[in-house]
């Protein structure tokens, strides 16, 4: 599904006008009606308010996950430079890698690490691949830094939540003792 066609659903299963998710995000209604018909793509700030607003995961507006309500409660969040930052560490990458991975001039880079450019979409989209990591992460609506890179690990997550208390506990003592050997 589309983004367009998520924040269209989200609006309609909230029984909102476009005229008031306009209102409710800050943008007008005739914004809202062309993102919904898919004439214009939403700023990654825009993509941030829906999902704030409709307390989903960014990642779900953006069809890179089928996970609707993010698990994870908002609280202040790095900035987004810091986010990115961090994950460079973690990988071990360097500027110009980061660069050159995510294709994106120089120029953006050292803005969006200053904090006077806000990415859009699309940058924040390579951004995340090239980091091998969700957008959710990147403006702090996730705390999980690695993306879910398969559906076998997608698999494990969706049953691991559908487990007891108890199960989930006998799980995680088996994923123990498996890691020992």
């Amino acid at each position: 599904m589309t983004i367009s066609k998520r924040i269209k659903s989200l609006r309609s299963e909230s029984g909102l006008r476009q005229s008031e998710l306009g209102k409710a995000v800050g943008v007008s209604s005739q914004v809202i009606s062309n993102i919904e018909r898919g004439y214009t793509r939403p700023s990654t700030e825009l993509v941030n308010r829906c999902a704030k607003y409709f307390g989903v995961p960014a990642d779900y507006l953006l069809g890179r996950t089928t996970e609707k309500y993010s698990t994870t409660e908002q609280k202040e969040a790095p900035t987004l430079s810091a986010k990115i930052k961090d994950r460079m560490d973690q990988l071990q990458l360097n500027q110009s890698d980061l660069i050159t991975k995510s294709e994106i001039s120089e120029d953006s880079f050292e803005g969006i690490m200053a904090g006077t450019v806000i990415p859009g979409i699309d940058v924040a989209g390579r951004l995340s691949k090239a980091l091998d990591t969700s957008i959710d992460y990147l403006i702090g609506n996730s705390a999980f830094s690695c993306a879910i890179a398969s559906e076998d690990e997608q698999d494990i997550i969706l049953k691991f939540r559908k487990m007891s208390k108890r199960g989930k506990r006998l799980f995680l003592a088996m994923m123990e003792e498996l890691e020992e050997k």
